[in-house]
């Protein structure tokens, strides 16, 4: 467990395992905690840091919004600080938008990418989903309510059939000891929301994978596919089951692909 001081912000980061440097970058209003069902598999092969965004877990709260090439000057800083670079980066969601944005503004920290269930920008689906979520906790709706309001944008049918476990997986928000502040989370969907990767992708030279799963409704596959088509040094690679949150809902899968990737050798076609 660790604080560093980058842009003025202190980020939380916690650093484990042994092997070749991997960054895991969390989603909108997730904090580092999101990895945890994963870090440990990832963390016999690489090592493995995990951040918490500004905004988010133990980093600071500063005032928003927070535009996506802050976060993503604030995760290369940190890369920088810690002399963890060049590093492999996986990130998820949001954190797919801050890895896009390190792509194109700092290439010299990243290694290897993987965009898992990214998008390049937001669609009008997504900014109604994106106003659901900011009206209810501004209403104060507790956090398990407001995590079941988006389960189905997240797991599948697979999960939500199970209502027991699906009650146990939104009962986790109750545990976190460092939940995501209204402000926080405000403050980075104000930045995500007016992102577009779109016009810089092309100038990506870096090796990416894009991994999504066929059942994303949130990330759909053609989102996916717009930024593969963008990189040239991109390869799209779709799981045949799994949605947004395939890497809790279907970890062996998605780390599997994640780890064949990033094992590769140096200038195997993309």
């Amino acid at each position: 467990m660790a604080q560093s001081t980058v842009n003025g912000v202190r980020l939380h980061h916690e650093t484990v395992g042994s092997g070749p440097p991997l960054l895991l970058v969390s989603g909108l209003g997730a904090s580092s905690a999101a990895w945890a069902g994963v870090v440990p598999v990832l963390a016999q092969r690489y090592t493995v840091t995990a951040l918490d965004n500004r905004g988010t877990g133990r980093s600071d709260v500063p005032p928003g919004p927070y535009a996506i090439d802050d976060l993503g000057d604030d995760v290369a800083a940190l890369v920088d600080r810690l002399g963890a670079g060049p590093t492999a980066v996986v990130g998820w969601s949001m954190g797919g938008s801050i890895t896009q944005s390190l792509l194109v503004r700092h290439p010299g920290v990243v290694s290897r990418a993987v965009l898992l269930n990214a998008f390049p920008s937001y669609t009008r689906l997504q900014d109604a989903w994106l106003d659901a979520g900011l009206a209810l906790r501004r209403a104060g709706v507790d956090p398990v309510t407001t995590g079941i309001d988006s389960m189905p944008w997240v797991y599948t049918p697979r999960l939500l059939a199970d209502h027991d476990a699906a009650l146990a997986a939104a009962e986790l928000a109750r545990k976190d000891p460092y939940p995501t502040t209204l402000a926080g989370f405000e403050a980075q969907a104000a930045g995500l929301r007016v992102y577009d990767s779109r016009p810089h992708l092309p100038r990506v030279t870096t090796p990416t994978l894009v991994l999504v799963g066929a059942e994303d409704v949130l990330t759909p596959v053609a989102q996916s596919a717009e930024i593969a088509a963008l990189v040239s040094t991109a390869r799209l690679q779709v799981l045949p089951r799994g949605g947004h949150g395939m890497v809790l809902e279907y970890p062996d899968d998605t780390l599997a692909a994640i780890t064949a990737f990033l094992d590769e050798a140096p200038g195997a076609a993309s």
